[in-house]
């Protein structure tokens, strides 16, 4: 496993106010677009642009309140929506002679943690661009509070990743995270106990990458690396048709990376068990190694889980008053903080098995699920190695398709959750969930 990155306790995390600059907005707007182009990314947002350029409208015009939910499979996200509110649909807006009364200005939720990783300038431009930095691994009341206020008065759409963090896969999608589902119900109390008779809609945001050329033979090339760097045998040890042979070599590559990981953790590995059940419970063991070095209950899903070990480490690496302790009690804190980076970093690994399985593969074996999994192989080796597998050749530029869904109107359901809300929360989920599914690739018509 890599060692600590933190060798230090550090002071506390401060929040991040959200500072939303017209300047910044249209600065970052203006270079998106080069940036792409260097980048050779092609967005489609054509049908998308149009239909979010209507509701925009409508909710400038105070007809109602919006709740953005997007699916995340790729830290590129939010620049692409960037590119999407701040370009794409303004153009659509005069294109189809429809009034925005002013430039359009988000408030999203951001994850406290991406500065922290990403750097501080990135931390600038997202509270300047309107973001809401909340802390995932606790209630954080604060961040909340701002967007609930910041959805009742309507005057910024929210932006939210309901599945919580990205997965790196276009065709799966993690479980969604609650927490989308109870801001829409807090909004739409607030507004039925203030009179206000505006509706609250929840647009559901399909994202799809892809590669604009099929390049095989750069895919082949990097399994080859793969399999020299692992010591495992070549293509030429298999027999049958490329399709065949490459999901073998794959499957093979990830069989290999689980027996280390299995060896690192003490795991003795079961022949009896396939691929996937070995990843479930390397899954499971790294998450219970972790919840009992911070003595965390072991409850929730994988995703809540994780977000509770993080915060458990967090809580440990940045501290109030460290810097006023006694040289003693600063030593332990360091040891404490250096423990608790440790096991972060095995969380971080258990988080990025969550999507490496053989089935995404043997479902639709095209080339951009191939693709797709064999970057989360690197990157799981250089997580591993500590340092970045730099794959190479390039697999080539990519496409990203945005789709936009049915929207979910909030207030018709509030009846029922005032009646049941973990009933109506759970049937809300479920709706969006079919919702984001019906604008994924696999599905979409």
């Amino acid at each position: 496993m890599p060692r600590a990155s933190t060798q230090n306790a550090r002071p506390a995390l401060r929040r991040l106010p959200t500072r939303a600059s017209r300047i910044v907005q249209d600065v970052v707007s203006w270079v998106l677009p080069l940036l792409f182009r260097s980048q050779g990314l092609e967005i489609s947002s054509s049908d998308a642009s149009e239909a979010l350029a209507r509701a925009f409208a409508a909710q400038q015009s105070g007809a109602c309140n919006l709740l953005i939910a997007f699916r995340h499979p790729s830290t590129r996200d939010p620049l692409v929506l960037a590119d999407l509110f701040w370009n794409r649909v303004p153009r659509a807006a005069q294109q189809h002679h429809l009034q925005l009364a002013r430039p359009i200005q988000l408030r999203f939720l951001y994850d406290r943690g991406i500065p922290i990783w990403a750097g501080p300038v990135i931390g600038w431009l997202l509270q300047r661009s309107g973001g809401i930095a909340i802390h995932r691994g606790r209630l954080d009341r604060p961040a909340l509070a701002q967007a609930r206020a910041a959805l009742v008065q309507g005057r910024y759409p929210l932006v939210v990743a309901p599945e919580g963090a990205t997965n790196n896969l276009s065709g799966e999608m993690a479980p969604l995270e609650p927490g989308v589902a109870q801001l829409a119900f807090w909004a739409a109390e607030d507004l039925e106990k203030a009179g206000d008779a505006r509706q609250l809609e929840v647009l559901p945001v399909g994202i799809q990458y892809s590669w604009r050329k099929h390049n095989w033979g750069a895919l082949d090339a990097r399994l080859n690396a793969l399999e020299r760097h692992l010591g495992i045998p070549t293509a030429a040890a298999y027999q049958g048709n490329p399709e065949t042979t490459r999901r073998e070599r794959l499957i093979q590559i990830g069989m290999n990376l689980l027996k280390a990981l299995e060896q690192l953790e003490r795991l003795k590995p079961d022949p009896e068990k396939s691929f996937s059940e070995r990843i479930g419970a390397y899954r499971l063991h790294g998450l219970a190694k972790a919840e009992a070095h911070f003595g965390l209950r072991a409850v929730g899903n994988l995703q809540e889980r994780c977000r509770r070990i993080e915060q458990a480490a967090w809580d440990r690496i940045y501290r109030d008053g460290v810097d006023q302790l006694p040289p003693l009690e600063r030593s332990l804190a360091d040891w404490e903080a250096r423990e608790a980076d440790l096991q972060l970093t095995r969380m971080r690994l258990v988080e990025h098995f969550t999507s490496v399985s053989g089935h995404y593969i043997s479902d639709r074996s095209d080339f951009d699920r191939f693709a797709e999994m064999l970057l989360l192989v690197e990157e799981a080796i250089g997580w591993i190695e500590d340092k970045p597998w730099k794959g190479q050749p390039s697999l080539g530029p990519q496409r990203v398709e945005l789709r936009l869904g049915r929207a979910l109107p909030v207030r018709p359901r509030l009846n029922g959750y005032l009646r049941n809300r973990r009933e109506s929360m759970q049937l809300f989920m479920q709706d969006l969930e079919q919702a984001l599914i019906e604008v994924m690739p696999d599905t979409a018509l």
